[in-house]
């Protein structure tokens, strides 16, 4: 049986892409995913979202340590500052000179 009403969610979808909502309303979703992997492997083209996440993970195996290096190096540089500023107001304020 065919629904008549709209749902807020398919909605949402039609304001993303119509021509996606209206596929999915006439085909359904799981048939749409099966010619989707049909085609796919007939131009052997990989699955994108498994893609996507491959690549992600390759990137952050790669960048990670870089990212955090930065991040401990201006951790470091502002600790470094702070005390500068610091031991500057102590010598200032009891008059010490250099």
């Amino acid at each position: 049986m065919e629904r008549k009403t709209i749902s807020a969610h398919e909605i949402n979808k039609y304001s993303y892409c119509p021509y996606q909502w209206y596929y999915e309303r006439l085909y359904g979703r799981k048939e749409l995913r099966r010619l989707y992997h049909e085609r796919n492997e007939a131009l052997a083209l990989e699955d994108s979202l498994a893609a996507n996440f491959n690549k992600g993970l390759e990137f952050h195996q790669r960048d990670y340590s870089r990212l955090r290096l930065q991040r401990l190096v201006w951790k470091i540089g502002l600790a470094l500052i702070v005390i500068a500023v610091i031991i500057g107001y102590f010598f200032i304020r009891n008059g010490a000179s250099f």
